[in-house]
């Protein structure tokens, strides 16, 4: 019996919106309760063998696996590409093949004895996917050391795969005293009922979430486990934690041998109604593939010229990647220390591979996704509930992560003067986080010096409390980052309003946060709302005066972020905005 169907509304957006030259693509689902759900897509482009769907996998998260395939034509015809593709589809007997036309209409089949039925799905929400699923993130270090040789590397890692998949390894839910045990131990859970479910598991673990659930910007749980070994010669020596960016090699006879921390750092996806008592399966092979991302870095490594003794070869890091038009986890491992700028020609090909724009970062070390942020609140503007949308209004929001300063963050008092200090450092949080920067953000001391560096201030200002305005964040951001920015002087606030069409195109087309200076104030805009029939705006705005703590609750309840309409603006003083400009990049 085929299982029910439903797409992520993610990869039916994609799929609307994608324009490539082949002619097939991946589909990746999960199953549960009888149900196969699409999440993810990728085009298969068979060029080299690190570019196929097989490899791809690996950078999933567990429990993600190879469903089906996306033909991109009239016809439904089985060539031996799809025919290779569908042979590996292991998640469910009957995979499931997409039709979309050049008119983006959608016909879904599932293979059942070898005959296409059609079938009909359901479009699954990204704010009902994840109340219905959740992440479990496994973090450890375990130790490698081996002959600095590809063959050493690949058995000591095969190896460790055996142990981890052989039930010698037990499971520690982070902050619970629930542990899960493998076929070597005569208890496969402790520290709770074994009926419990993952879900039921987290509420416990925060009893009054629910209550702030409207409130919550990033509605994406993940749940922290940690692996334990037994004791034997394999563990973590005190002195391998310590020395955790150190690696050692040493000669012997007939190679060098490389010893160094490796960090396994991985995701899985699972439905909340999973029993934890079949959640150990899940880490093993979430582990495996953490494990295989590991070697194809080591590997590689060890490939190059020059590395071929080990001395040279650098510690992987791990980086996870939620895009936003994603919706899926993209696990990424790198070699430490390589400049992003020495990588582009592999994130280039994780662009194509995934159908996206190859005009801005993706896939950058600032892109990666971070659930801490100093304290500070990320994106409260998500947590404003969305209005159905109207005809004639176009709605164009920031595009990506910030995080928001304001006033009396860091124990620093600029109540009264320091607004566009802090709506400057938003604009750089934005950049951090899209990738375009590494660069720290500036504190109010280091957009001060960088004004007297330039020769716009004189040296009295440093350590001042005077005010800045757009001309001066710009003059910052080009000094600092080396980003473009536009100027557009508005005579009174009313006027604000005839600039609707380029904020519109600013958003859409950069995506980045704007200052607005007028008066002695200052803000930052977010968004626009333009309705084309009666010529009315509103803005999303993110105000810097605020002086409590970082509680999105008030900030979005006292509306210091949140829409305005024009009276927001003071109608007789002067207006100037600092648009910061992106250029294309991956």
């Amino acid at each position: 019996m085929s299982p029910r169907l439903k797409i992520s509304n993610y990869v039916i957006e994609r799929l609307s919106n994608i324009d490539t030259n082949e002619s097939t693509g991946c589909l990746y689902g999960l199953m549960y309760d009888g149900t196969l759900l699409v999440v993810g897509l990728s085009l298969e482009l068979f060029e080299n063998e690190k570019n196929t769907y097989r490899q791809f996998l690996l950078n999933l998260p567990a429990e993600i696996e190879l469903c089906g395939v996306v033909r991109f034509g009239e016809t439904l015809t089985t060539g031996t590409t799809m025919k290779e593709i569908l042979q590996d589809v292991d998640i469910t007997d009957n995979p499931l093949v997409m039709i979309v036309n050049e008119k983006k209409e959608m016909k879904t089949h599932f293979l059942v004895h070898d005959k296409f039925e059609e079938t009909k799905y359901e479009v699954l929400s990204s704010d009902e996917m994840w109340k219905q699923f959740l992440h479990v993130r496994l973090n450890t270090i375990l130790p490698l050391s081996c002959e600095a040789t590809i063959s050493g590397v690949k058995n000591i890692l095969q190896n460790k795969r055996k142990k981890i998949a052989s039930g010698q390894v037990s499971f520690h839910v982070d902050g619970t005293s629930v542990y899960l045990f493998g076929v070597a131990s005569d208890v496969g859970l402790t520290g709770t009922s074994t009926e419990a479910t993952i879900g039921e598991l987290v509420d416990s673990m925060s009893p009054e979430q629910p209550k702030k659930k409207k409130h919550n910007t990033s509605s994406i749980e993940i749940v922290p486990i940690n692996l334990v070994l037994k004791t034997t010669k394999d563990i973590l020596s005190d002195k391998l934690v310590k020395t955790a960016v150190k690696m050692m090699t040493t000669q012997r006879k007939p190679a060098f041998c490389i010893s160094m921390p490796l960090r396994i750092d991985t995701l899985a996806m699972i439905h909340r109604n999973t029993k934890l008592l079949d959640l150990y399966t899940v880490l093993v092979e979430a582990a495996c593939r953490s494990l295989r991302l590991l070697e194809s870095v080591l590997l590689e490594q060890l490939g190059q010229e020059g590395i071929g003794d080990g001395a040279g070869l650098r510690l992987p890091e791990t980086f996870h990647f939620l895009p936003q038009e994603i919706g899926h986890f993209i696990t990424r491992v790198v070699p430490k220390a390589i400049p992003d700028e020495s990588m582009e020609k592999e994130r280039r090909l994780l662009h194509e591979q995934l159908g996206l724009a190859l005009t801005r970062p993706v896939f950058r070390r600032g892109n990666a996704y971070a659930d801490k942020s100093n304290g500070r609140l990320v994106n409260p503007h998500e947590a404003i509930p969305q209005q159905p949308s109207k005809p004639d209004v176009t709605v164009a929001l920031v595009r990506g992560r910030y995080t928001y300063h304001h006033y009396m963050q860091d124990n620093f008092n600029d109540d009264g003067w320091g607004c566009a200090y802090r709506s400057m450092q938003t604009i750089f949080s934005w950049f951090r986080y899209q990738g375009y920067t590494t660069v720290d953000i500036p504190t109010h001391r280091d957009i001060q010096q960088c004004l007297v560096n330039i020769g716009d201030k004189q040296s009295s200002f440093l350590g001042s409390k005077q005010w800045i305005g757009s001309t001066e964040v710009m003059f910052c951001l080009e000094t600092l980052l080396g980003v473009q920015s536009r100027i557009i002087f508005a005579n009174t606030g009313a006027e604000l309003q005839s600039y609707a069409h380029d904020l519109v195109h600013h958003f859409q087309t950069h995506g980045s946060p704007i200052m607005i200076g007028g008066g002695v104030l200052a803000h930052t805009i977010l968004g626009v709302e333009f309705n084309a029939a009666t010529n009315d705006i509103r803005y999303l705005i993110l105000d810097p005066h605020y002086t409590g703590q970082e509680d999105l609750s008030i900030v979005i309840s006292k509306g210091w972020c949140g829409w305005k309409n024009s009276d927001f603006w003071n109608k007789t003083a002067h207006y100037n905005l600092c648009l910061p400009q992106t250029k294309p990049a991956i």
